[in-house]
């Protein structure tokens, strides 16, 4: 039996990465990304839906997001759905599905660039829940 646990998605950043290091120093960032669906209802009206994802990038994909991509850039990623679970301060179970990037190319802008995560790590938490 086969699995497959990949994610394509061509959108907008929503924010500025917000960069920062692990415990052991590793590049970690984290931003949001915009996806839209739009479709014609029945009485062919334009509908349209936002989709909103948190992106988690690591090593030099990390570096590279910090420096180079800014809130309303346009970009194409490709990762992994991870979730998390954790318990709150009152005790309830929590979760939430984040995207682990493994490549993301700039599409606009005067620098453009593609680069690939060099590895990603399977279970590597940031210092700060975000």
């Amino acid at each position: 039996m086969f699995n497959v646990n990949r994610v394509t998605l061509l959108g907008n950043v929503t924010r500025d990465p917000d960069a920062m290091a692990t415990k052991a120093g590793r590049p970690l960032s984290i931003l949001g990304l915009a996806t839209n669906r739009s479709w014609k209802d029945a009485s062919g009206e334009r509908k349209s839906e936002p989709e909103f994802h948190k992106l988690v990038c690591w090593g030099p994909l990390a570096s590279f997001t910090a420096d180079r991509v800014k809130k309303g850039s346009p970009v194409y990623v490709e990762g992994r759905l991870h979730t998390g679970h954790w318990e709150n301060k009152e005790g309830e179970e929590q979760s939430r599905t984040e995207i682990i990037v493994d490549r993301l190319v700039l599409l606009s802008g005067k620098k453009t660039g593609d680069i690939d995560a060099a590895e990603a790590p399977e279970d590597e938490a940031p210092d700060e829940e975000k």
